[in-house]
């Protein structure tokens, strides 16, 4: 007797097995590097980015040893993060993490889309990432842009339109660092509001999901309640 597959169950097997050919290049027993647990993913997140504001980074210590296993291995993140495209926010960088630790999507204004969306749900179904970070950073340019409501050219109005819908729900008229943590709040729960897939691993507890700004003054990176 044949069985048929729920949808859900055939598309977490496609990317399952799409994610085993990628790891399982040079070797048919892949060793998974250690990773961090959900429940210590904030805790983590902000030791690091504390070793960072310390001048005790320890992620370059062993960059060499963690290229060589993802490279032979491939990758098993943890954690997925949403952050500005802007050169002052370095992401691994701030969090002292090292190569295959984050699973990364940058734009400027770090605002959430079908894109966005596609990747973490690839990072939670298929490579087992369990948290997913929106970034944003004070003297933001995109949220600025879209505060003042600068028209500008080329593709530029696609990230001024994912914006502006953060900042007209928050009463319009704020401070910059006001709409940089309004729009954090709004891709956030955007994420979970174009995903099913998001949805419903939050629901199952298998993704936590939460906000913080990087303060591009002080290195330091203040987490949302």
């Amino acid at each position: 007797m044949l069985c048929t597959l729920h949808p859900m169950n055939t598309l977490k097997a496609s990317l399952l097995a799409l994610a085993v050919a990628s790891t399982v290049a040079c070797h048919s027993t892949p060793v998974p590097r250690p990773r961090i647990e959900q429940t210590n993913a904030r805790q983590e997140l902000a030791a690091g980015n504390q070793r960072f504001l310390d001048g005790k980074v320890q992620a370059h210590t062993w960059a060499d040893e963690k290229v060589v296993k993802t490279g032979a291995y491939g990758q098993t993140p943890s954690i997925g993060v949403l952050s500005c495209a802007d050169s002052r926010v370095p992401v691994e960088l701030i969090f002292d993490q090292g190569v295959g630790d984050l699973f990364v999507v940058r734009d400027a204004g770090n605002f959430e889309g079908p894109g966005a969306a596609g990747t973490f749900e690839y990072g939670v179904e298929a490579l087992g990432v369990h948290t997913i970070l929106v970034l944003g950073h004070t003297k933001c340019g995109a949220v600025t842009a879209a505060l003042e409501g600068k028209v500008l050219p080329g593709n530029m109005p696609t990230f001024i339109n994912a914006i502006t819908p953060a900042i007209a729900a928050a009463g319009g008229q704020m401070s910059v660092d006001a709409a940089v943590e309004a729009n954090v709040r709004w891709q956030l729960n955007g994420l979970l509001e174009r995903s099913e897939i998001l949805r419903a691993a939050s629901k199952a507890g298998r993704l936590q999901m939460f906000g913080g700004i990087y303060d591009v003054d002080t290195g330091r990176v203040r987490f949302l309640d």
